[in-house]
């Protein structure tokens, strides 16, 4: 995932990508009027050269009309067809300049009047020539006073192209001034696009720089912080293999003399009991019960010290089976309490059997062990729920309130002080056990209502049976 760009970074990269388009902008913009005075120069000349050639019409007619009297050749009238053919035309193109520019508009409407009353006036004359003759024509000719008309049409002429030069070089200045327009924006664009180019290199090669440098500071700082990781690891490591040592053989070197004050303790107890006064038997079963817990005690630690040093279990094993191992172990407490055990149908997980035999010897003997007037009736069942199994053992006992449903689960801790038997570790055993298999362990209770021990297991303990079996018939196949 991307990190997220400051702000301060996301506007001032904004501003200088701005810049540029701005200037792009501005010059795309001058570009157009630019285009714009281009195309109007272009109708300029256009209409200049439209006025040129209704001039050159009447001229061309002029002469034909002069050069047909004279010789009475009709070829000579060839050029009045032409001027009649194209003078509609031509007079269309000024007049559609002409919309566009007011100004025009009567002086393009006077030359194409002239134009069109000199091509008329000639086209007259070849029509009397063909009917009345020579002379009739040339009498035509001599009242319709060409030459005024052509006097008229070439101060017309003359007057239209002195505005329409006026008006091309206004054009062209402003063309000149937007063409310069064009290449200071452009130059500017250019040079901004430039500078932000440049900046940006610039930043990126200090990007990468700081990068490597933080790089290389964070590779030094790991190394050295798995170095210190390490030492701290072997150091705990040794610690911890010293104090398993040290509780292990200090538990076993405990039991000697605690096994002969109990058996001193009880010799006592079943010697004299009854010959020494009251307050002996009292102190001597003081001894006997303490020696007792003692040894309870230093077999609940045996047993911490011997959940480190299990291995991992490779091998699925059916729970009940397990259960039925507890109830075996428990067999005297059972018959004593009168208690009884239901159970539904339980799974085969990848566990370790002597542990998790345990945690039911646990949590049934704690049942047990806090029964209430009743006998006990414990119940043992276990669901599937999503990613894990879901184990309860509940009970008809005495219970316990709620707010000490996570206290329970503490090392030497107890609820009901010493009128009850037990070290307060068994509990707490059962949750270091389920932990270790990747779950939890919890309780519900309502004083005088029993209670309910849960414990959950992942199904992937499950999954690992298959794993197991089909990694064991691989080998097989491969002997």
């Amino acid at each position: 995932m991307p990190l997220p760009v400051p702000l301060k970074t996301r506007r001032r990269l904004a501003f200088l990508f701005s810049l540029p388009a701005a200037f792009s902008l501005t010059f795309f913009g001058v570009e157009l009027l630019s285009e714009r005075a281009v195309i109007h120069s272009l109708e300029i000349q256009n209409l200049q050269n439209s006025v040129s050639q209704l001039e050159r019409l009447a001229k061309d007619t002029e002469s034909a009309e002069r050069g047909f009297l004279l010789t009475g050749d009709r070829d000579y009238l060839l050029p009045i067809d032409e001027a009649e053919h194209l003078l509609p035309s031509r007079i269309e193109v000024c007049k559609a300049f002409a919309l566009s520019h007011p100004g025009f508009d009567s002086q393009v409407a006077e030359v194409a009047r002239l134009v069109q009353q000199r091509i008329g006036l000639a086209d007259n004359i070849r029509d009397t020539q063909r009917k009345e003759g020579f002379n009739a024509a040339i009498d035509l000719e001599k009242a319709g006073d060409p030459n005024h008309i052509m006097n008229q049409l070439e101060n017309a002429v003359n007057v239209l192209l002195s505005q329409i030069r006026n008006l091309e070089q206004v054009n062209l200045e402003r063309e000149r001034n937007l063409n310069r327009w064009t290449f200071i924006f452009f130059s500017a664009g250019t040079m901004v696009m430039i500078a932000v180019m440049v900046w940006l290199y610039n930043a990126l090669l200090s990007y990468l720089y700081a990068r490597d440098d933080a790089r290389e500071q964070l590779e030094k700082v790991n190394a050295d912080l798995q170095n210190r990781i390490d030492n701290r690891t072997r150091e705990l490591e040794e610690m911890n293999s010293e104090l398993q040592q040290f509780a292990y053989v200090a538990s076993h070197d405990l039991q000697e003399p605690l096994r002969t004050i109990t058996s001193f303790s009880q010799l006592l107890a079943s010697r004299y009991r009854g010959k020494l006064d009251a307050d002996a038997d009292e102190f001597i079963g003081y001894i006997v019960s303490s020696s007792r817990r003692m040894t309870d005690l230093i077999n609940g630690l045996l047993q911490l010290v011997r959940l480190r040093k299990t291995t991992q279990p490779i091998a699925a094993v059916p729970l009940e089976k397990l259960l039925a191992e507890a109830e075996i172990s428990l067999q005297a407490a059972i018959r004593e309490s009168g208690a009884k055990i239901e159970h539904g149908t339980l799974p085969e997980l990848v566990v370790d059997p002597v542990q998790f035999s345990q945690v039911f010897q646990n949590l049934i003997s704690n049942a047990i062990r806090y029964k209430s007037a009743e006998p006990p009736l414990i119940r043992i069942f276990a669901r599937r729920d999503r990613g894990n199994w879901i184990f309860s053992v509940s009970d008809n006992g005495c219970g316990f309130d709620q707010e000490f449903a996570e206290r329970i689960f503490g090392l030497f801790q107890r609820l009901h002080g010493r009128e009850v038997e037990g070290t307060g570790m068994g509990l707490s055993i059962s949750r270091r056990i389920v932990e270790r298999h990747g779950g939890r362990i919890w309780a519900e209770s309502k004083e005088g209502e029993g209670a309910t021990f849960f414990f959950s297991l992942p199904v992937t303990l499950e999954g690992l049976r298959f794993s197991t079996a089909a990694a064991g018939e691989a080998a097989v196949t491969a002997r």
